[in-house]
């Protein structure tokens, strides 16, 4: 789970303010969308976070109509071992059981500490080089009982924002023993470290040069921006620095997403989530990005029932409760279904005369079958000459998910709500020119 929910406990108008200034400075200029070197999008790219312990058929039934294979949870030691020596994982084995029927890949973060650790009521988000011995137990009973069904394992989470409240040294000695256990444990299970929100620099760098992540697969991030271009500019941020620390593991978005109501300054009107989702998967879709997870599937209540307007987290779904569709889920599903086992071709297409603001990014996926996806930064309208040679050309309305025949060539307006076009053709060679 994502450790914005502390944010709710922080009152004043100074936090506020604070957090809006810093996602500005980070969001507001615009990196180019398009990537300059080629890669192969995985075919197993795309996740979803879900919040909701409780899955039923429906959620895998979407998840599937998404094009999602991977899920991230929170194995919450607190729920699982809530006396010392008392274990229950019913929950989880039915959670577990029902994923993999449904081919879905499983990402399980290790979470947090207990209150019984500490003699506390409530537990205070730490784990101190006493009590580590106790965590690792926990590592170990774990992975020992899932070798083999759990896929992945996320050491804690958002540790740079409130869901570590101990010293830095701390966590680092954790992250390294921890990584260490599973690597004993269980081979073949990807380790994940890190799990930052946004890109702490100085915090990331204590960690490398602790040791803390000398044991992990990969390093994952949660790129929170005020925009999709801003989300971007954070993954360029990041692999910098891991280029810098000589990190050549691979690099995940565990979480990303916008909530549609609510303070958060990240915030999107329903009408314009379509817009921003496809801008957002898309852009990353291009970055050296191994696994991408969208916060999250529902929303915590139905259409109008949230007790609050007030709590961003009641609204990050792609869908409500009761899974009736938010004006997104038909964006998320385009670029699911289209992007992921796709080859980001940068060359492509060909552009005359195009704003240096319109984006155009090219896809050649399976069965000779390519996405073009095109918009313009600005917003304005830009009126252009579409040329795909070959069959099927189609262009879709990405808040309904419905297609409209094109020819081979066709006079389209670019605005800055993408464009989202497929067609089959052997030799992907489209060109796009503006129309003077």
């Amino acid at each position: 789970m994502s450790g914005k929910k502390q944010f709710l406990r922080v009152k004043g108008a100074c936090m506020t303010v604070t957090l809006c200034v810093i996602l500005l400075n980070l969001s507001c200029a615009t990196p180019p969308y398009a990537a300059s070197e080629a890669r192969e999008v995985p075919e197993d790219f795309f996740g979803i976070a879900p919040f909701q312990q409780d899955l039923v058929p429906r959620d895998f039934e979407m998840m599937d109509e998404l094009g999602v294979v991977w899920q991230r949870r929170t194995c919450r030691w607190s729920s699982l071992e809530p006396l010392q020596g008392e274990w229950n994982f019913r929950g989880w084995d039915a959670y577990v059981r029902g994923s993999k029927e449904a081919g879905n890949k499983l990402l399980a973060i290790l979470g947090y500490d207990t209150a019984w650790l500490h003699g506390k009521e409530d537990a205070p988000r730490k784990i101190t080089p006493e009590e580590l011995p106790h965590y690792l137990n926990f590592v170990e009973t774990v992975v020992s009982r899932y070798k083999g069904e759990i896929d992945a394992y996320e050491i804690w989470n958002e540790p740079n924002m409130m869901s570590w409240k101990g010293p830095e040294e701390d966590f680092f000695a954790m992250t390294r023993a921890a990584a260490q256990k599973i690597r004993e444990l269980d081979p073949d299970a990807i380790i994940v470290g890190g799990s930052f929100w946004r890109v702490p620099a100085g915090f990331m760098k204590k960690m490398f040069e602790s040791g803390a992540l000398d044991y992990v697969d990969a390093i994952s991030f949660h790129p929170y921006a005020l925009n999709p271009g801003g989300s971007v500019k954070l993954y360029d941020k990041l692999a910098k620095i891991l280029e810098a620390c000589h990190f050549s593991g691979e690099i995940w978005v565990t979480e990303v997403g916008y909530p549609t109501s609510g303070w958060y300054p990240t915030r999107v009107r329903e009408k314009n989530f379509p817009r921003d989702i496809v801008k957002t998967l898309a852009g990353l879709a291009t970055r050296r990005i191994r696994v991408l997870m969208w916060y999250e599937l529902k929303d915590s209540y139905n259409r109008g029932e949230a007790p609050s307007r007030f709590n961003s987290e009641y609204y990050f779904g792609i869908s409500y409760l009761d899974h009736s569709l938010k004006n997104g889920y038909y964006a998320w599903a385009l670029c699911g279904r289209n992007l992921a086992g796709a080859e980001y071709l940068p060359e492509l297409p060909l552009r005359l005369d195009l704003p240096k603001r319109t984006v155009s990014l090219c896809f050649r996926g399976s069965g000779n079958k390519n996405t073009l996806i095109l918009w313009n930064e600005w917003g304005m309208d830009v009126k252009v000459r579409v040329t795909l040679p070959g069959a099927g050309q189609t262009v879709y309305d990405i808040s309904t998910g419905e297609g409209s025949p094109l020819g081979d060539e066709a006079e389209l307006r670019i605005t800055g709500v993408p464009l989202f076009i497929t067609w089959i053709s052997e030799t992907p060679l489209p060109g796009v020119a503006k129309i003077k």
